[in-house]
């Protein structure tokens, strides 16, 4: 069986559980056919400068090593990030070795988020000669994003340009994802591999009849996820449709001020953050998600939802179309304009029984399931490993 390292820029921690989440259920769907070993390096500011502390999940074919570090402070901020980043990379240098000595050469390493775990994988690379791969899923390459690649340091810009360059293989979550990165290197070739959904979780179950609407909405309502608009949306909507509106993310006072100006108390409830099997149910019980997003490079909450045999209402963004197929699996609407929004949520209302749940689960079991998903993956580290 191949071994395959994973150096990951994000990933789920004991400071932040729900950090690159959907990188880690890429972890378990590859485990499916590989044995994986995740090294993830997070600065813990709670930890002394000379402390390092170590967590280790073990499953079938799956580790998952966790590194808390923390630096010297020196108060002069671009100090303090050279200090950082050294101790990240002296640390996730370390742990490499540790992990080679115990296990041996690894047959390929996996990056996820090139920066900046992948300045590991360019040492191990020059040093071990052991290829690389490199899986994006960051919104800065998108060119109306808010937080773009090119809004970095140029020293930062040059790591992330050299590190898709010396990688053996490039995959992105979208195609639209793909076509932005080439804007930036124009050279550059990937294959698109999607986000995977556990349909041991999100699946389709009896839902509870009731005559009122009922939606849900996903994010953690930043700016990107554009939550205030789908809450001005049910404003507008309050005095003419029976609905419900569950919001499910980190709490956000904004929001939750919004709700109350906008008098929507009795409709429009903030869920906060739960455990995925608590929100599988949540969306069972819905007639619909709702996800407004002004960018996005996919959207995993789309295809949980469809996997739970639950439509989608949907910005009509080019990436969205990779996914949703109009009065099929869900609905598009016109982006930055919550009279359009409202009026996709009410003409949904009125005949949410036409779409076909079972169908939908079906096809999106199909296509984004774990076993899915992790084949395209062992076929691609197939091919640069021979």
């Amino acid at each position: 069986m191949k071994q395959v390292l994973w150096l990951a820029s994000w990933y789920p921690n004991s400071l932040e559980s729900f950090d690159g989440d959907f990188i880690q259920r890429h972890a378990e769907a590859v485990a499916l056919f590989c044995k994986v070993h995740v090294i993830y390096v997070k600065k813990d500011k709670q930890l002394k400068t000379n402390e390092i502390a170590t967590e280790i999940h073990d499953s079938v074919n799956l580790t998952q090593e966790i590194i808390y570090y923390n630096s010297m402070s020196t108060g002069i901020k671009l100090l303090d990030k050279f200090l950082s980043q050294r101790k990240f990379n002296e640390v996730y240098r370390n742990a490499f070795t540790e992990y080679f000595q115990i296990s041996g050469k690894p047959d390929v390493v996996h990056v996820h988020v090139a920066m900046k775990a992948g300045i590991t994988a360019l040492w191990i690379k020059r040093k071990w000669r052991i290829p690389f791969i490199v899986s994006e899923h960051w919104t800065g390459y998108l060119p109306n994003a808010d937080i773009r690649v090119d809004s970095f340091p140029a020293l930062y810009q040059k790591w992330i340009k050299r590190i898709l360059q010396k990688a053996d293989a490039v995959t992105v979550v979208s195609d639209h994802l793909g076509k932005s990165m080439q804007d930036m290197l124009p050279k550059i070739k990937y294959e698109v591999i999607p986000n995977v959904v556990n349909t041991q979780i999100f699946y389709p179950g009896e839902k509870q009849l009731s005559t009122v609407t009922r939606f849900i909405h996903i994010s953690n309502m930043n700016y990107q996820k554009n939550t205030e608009a789908i809450i001005e949306a049910a404003s507008l909507l309050k005095d003419e449709l029976k609905f419900t509106l569950n919001l499910y993310g980190p709490p956000n006072h904004e929001i939750e001020n919004l709700i109350i100006e906008k008098g929507l108390q009795n409709q429009v409830f903030i869920k906060g953050e739960v455990v995925q099997d608590q929100l599988a149910e949540a969306i069972r019980q819905s007639d619909a998600l709702i996800l407004y997003s002004r960018f996005e490079t996919f959207g995993c909450v789309i295809i949980e939802a469809n996997a739970c045999a639950v439509p989608v209402i949907v910005t009509d963004l080019e990436v969205f179309h990779e996914l949703v197929e109009e009065n099929v699996n869900g609905i598009f609407v016109e982006g930055e304009n919550a009279a359009a929004l409202a009026k996709k949520i009410k003409q949904f209302a009125l005949q949410r029984n036409k779409f076909v749940g079972s169908a939908i689960a079906k096809e999106t079991a199909e296509k984004f399931s774990y076993k899915s998903v992790g084949l395209l993956f062992n076929n691609l580290y197939n091919h640069i490993i021979n």
